[in-house]
């Protein structure tokens, strides 16, 4: 009987924690790329974007989202989390998140609560952490060769050699024939040659003024620049996510287009002293 009792607390727990995470997750509203996982490719809800692609964005392909400095990964991983609740709106798959050791070492963990706040569920997350970059490589090509997921993602630190063009072109090759979305997070790394179909660089801008809170957190604001498109033209944008649409707009007539202030932030600049002349030592 106490057995029986302590596997029912035990499941009331894991229920209730799965509620905790899921408070955020829910439909995407105002998707940022439309389309179905039935369809090949997409359009983007942001007109800009959606036109330099001449057959829309290829969702089940290999994409690289890269920030060139280590501090920016958290930007990145806002811009990826975007897309993979929009691509993925329809789908009912999990997604593989396979942290290489160097990067993790210095980005830290995945936080649930804010993907679900960009509209994932934290329970659709199966997160890899391999001992070294050759397991995580195994693990990528087993993730994109996987019928039952809906995406992968690779999280890597730098431009390492073993993640040549032919470890690139084996994930794409894999995800196209599965269907798969598959993504490069690159932290810290330069441009480089590979198989992706595009590649994104995500810096992170000044936040703005949340509208509904102008004394609390500033909404996140990116510099976007399309670096690769094989499917058509390159550009830049600058851009923001608005948690309460969960989707990005396009920043170029923002109406809150300021820097958010700290809540503490005094509301002008103290006065300065008397200024006086000094001597020179020497």
């Amino acid at each position: 009987m106490q057995r029986d009792h302590a596997g029912q607390t035990i499941t009331a727990l894991r229920e209730a924690v799965r509620k905790i995470d899921r408070r955020h997750a829910g439909p995407v509203p105002g998707p940022w790329v439309a389309g179905a996982r039935g369809d090949d490719a997409a359009g983007f809800a942001i007109a800009a974007i959606g036109a330099v692609f001449d057959k829309g964005f290829p969702v089940f392909d290999l994409h690289e989202i890269r920030c060139p400095l280590t501090r920016d990964i958290a930007a990145a991983t806002g811009f990826l989390a975007g897309m993979l609740a929009a691509c993925m709106k329809d789908a009912h798959g999990r997604i593989a998140w396979i942290d290489e050791p160097a990067g993790r070492m210095e980005s830290g963990q995945l936080f649930p609560s804010g993907l679900a706040m960009f509209g994932i569920d934290p329970a659709r997350l199966l997160v890899v952490h391999p001992a070294d970059l050759k397991t995580a490589l195994w693990a990528g090509d087993e993730a994109a060769g996987c019928h039952d997921l809906a995406a992968m993602v690779f999280h890597v630190r730098g431009n390492p050699a073993a993640f040549d063009m032919t470890a690139t072109r084996r994930l794409m090759l894999k995800a196209r024939q599965n269907r798969v979305f598959a993504c490069i997070l690159r932290q810290g790394g330069e441009e480089e040659a590979n198989a992706a179909a595009t590649r994104w660089c995500v810096r992170a801008l000044p936040s703005l003024v949340d509208p509904q809170l102008e004394r609390g957190i500033g909404l996140l604001r990116l510099d976007l620049a399309l670096e690769r498109n094989r499917n058509g033209r390159t550009g830049q944008w600058a851009i923001a996510w608005t948690h309460r649409s969960r989707n990005f707009e396009h920043l170029t007539a923002h109406p809150f287009d300021r820097t958010a202030l700290p809540p503490d932030r005094p509301h002008g600049a103290a006065r300065m002293g008397q200024v006086v002349a000094l001597d020179r030592a020497s």
